[in-house]
């Protein structure tokens, strides 16, 4: 089964899974879960390259977009 963007109105095919956590405001982003998990965002590589973390987060990456 394809899995979308789940980014506003986007219909590009998702590569990424961004997860949240609150406790560490920490957001991660990584490689596309191998199922769809309730508490990910799945992103496309633009959306991927253009995720920005809420104002005093950190985030954390597991893959290298600095080629796109």
């Amino acid at each position: 089964m394809e899995r979308l963007c789940t980014k506003g109105r986007c219909k590009q095919q998702a590569e990424f899974s961004l997860t949240y956590d609150y406790d560490d405001k920490l957001a991660v982003l990584g490689p596309l879960s191998p199922e769809p998990e309730a508490l990910a965002h799945d992103l496309c590589r633009k959306h991927a390259v253009g995720f920005v973390p809420p104002q005093g987060w950190q985030q954390l990456r597991h893959i290298d977009l600095s080629n796109d």
